[in-house]
């Protein structure tokens, strides 16, 4: 996210430019009162979840020894859970806001596609890319959302959209009577301890009122692999045309990728162009089928939330893995199993701490209705006052 003056660099060896203006999310930041002191480490181009790629060097987890803070938004995470920074700012197109948070024990939100302004943002697939908050407390991450979000005339996708409801409005709300669908796919893909310590910590909300039970959710398997091929033919679209998008897009402000310099890209991130340049030079069929499935995928989300007020899972089927142990396409498949389908899908989802597993954190995640924040913000507060009861 571009701030005037300090070079962006995303992560990547291969960028130089200093901005002369800020992100919209920046300046309504500026604008409230907030003081913008870092930018944060991140995986090259947000295109990985362990912060093992970045050309500065891997993020450590400050609250597991030799284990990676989750990615891409990995910096922001790890700030935020050593008590640097407090809130931070992440982006998250398949997990990269919720997977930090969850591996390293603080809150993250990826709030509803399109609520927050996208001009100044380095995107990486624009259908699926969303800006949102990290922070230790829920009712931080509300107050950082309703200062962010809402239309702006230099994010062209955002134009007639009306301001959304207070995020902080859930703060205020008492969450006795709501009821809640625990994910089984989600519950079956996770590791048996992250599942147990989710089961617990949601199970401790019926203490509170809330009425919790366990509801199945077809092709979310299949979301995963889909939400992966749009992320790949829409990054190498971006790569391949120096950024610029043909239409709405999310404002005009990519003349930071004029400034890259292809040699100097990271082995993952050239990897991904070159296999997703190619397969798109045989047509996009791969990409139509995969936003095909999304659009049915998401109105199956959709008649699901009609019978609950959210619904919950584990935000990562895993603990923190150690470094260099997320090698191979399936291992980063997994990272983002129980993440990407909500970006497929567009709904917005907030991961809170859940409790830890040999003092690993856990997040449970909770997933919410379009424009809805508010009724997640009152959950993540009742689970919160419950694990600290």
């Amino acid at each position: 996210m571009a701030v005037a003056g300090v070079p962006m660099q995303c992560g990547s060896a291969a960028v130089s430019f200093t901005p002369p203006y800020h992100a919209t999310v920046v300046d309504r930041l500026r604008e409230a009162g907030a003081a913008v002191t870092a930018t944060t480490n991140m995986d090259e181009f947000a295109y990985f979840t362990t912060g093992e790629t970045c050309a500065f060097g891997p993020t450590a987890n400050p609250q597991v020894d030799n284990a990676v803070p989750g990615g891409s938004s990995s910096g922001s995470g790890a700030a935020v859970a050593a008590g640097l920074l407090n809130p931070a700012l992440g982006s998250d197109t398949g997990g990269s806001i919720r997977i930090p948070a969850s591996l390293c024990g603080v809150v993250g939100l990826k709030p509803t596609h399109q609520l927050v302004p996208r001009f100044g943002f380095a995107g990486l697939a624009p259908s699926l890319d969303c800006v949102g908050p990290l922070a230790t407390d829920v009712a931080t991450v509300a107050r950082v959302l309703d200062t962010v979000s809402g239309p702006h005339l230099r994010d062209p996708s955002l134009t007639g959209r009306l301001e959304p409801p207070a995020a902080t409005d859930g703060l205020d709300i008492d969450s006795q009577g709501y009821d809640i669908g625990v994910l089984d796919p989600a519950i079956a893909a996770a590791d048996e301890v992250v599942a147990a310590t989710v089961e617990d910590a949601v199970d401790g909300l019926t203490e509170r009122g809330v009425t919790v039970e366990s509801v199945s959710l077809s092709q979310f398997e299949t979301a995963t692999p889909a939400g992966l091929a749009v992320a790949g033919a829409e990054f190498a679209a971006l790569a391949l045309t120096d950024g610029q998008l043909v239409g709405t897009g999310t404002g005009h402000s990519e003349p930071w990728r004029a400034a890259v310099r292809s040699p100097e890209l990271g082995e993952n991130v050239r990897e991904q162009i070159l296999t997703n340049g190619a397969l798109a030079e045989d047509g996009l069929d791969h990409y139509i089928a995969a936003q095909t499935l999304g659009a049915e995928f998401t109105a199956l989300v959709e008649e699901l939330l009609g019978g609950y007020d959210a619904l919950v899972m584990p935000t990562t089927p895993m603990t923190a893995p150690e470094f260099g142990t997320v090698t191979t396409d399936e291992d980063f498949a997994r990272t983002v199993a129980t993440t990407v389908p909500l970006n497929l899908s567009g709904h917005l989802t907030l991961s809170v701490p859940a409790g830890t597993v040999d003092s690993a954190p856990v997040g449970v995640q909770f997933v919410g209705d379009r424009c809805d924040e508010a009724t997640l913000v009152a959950l993540g507060e009742t689970l919160n006052e419950q694990l600290e009861a």
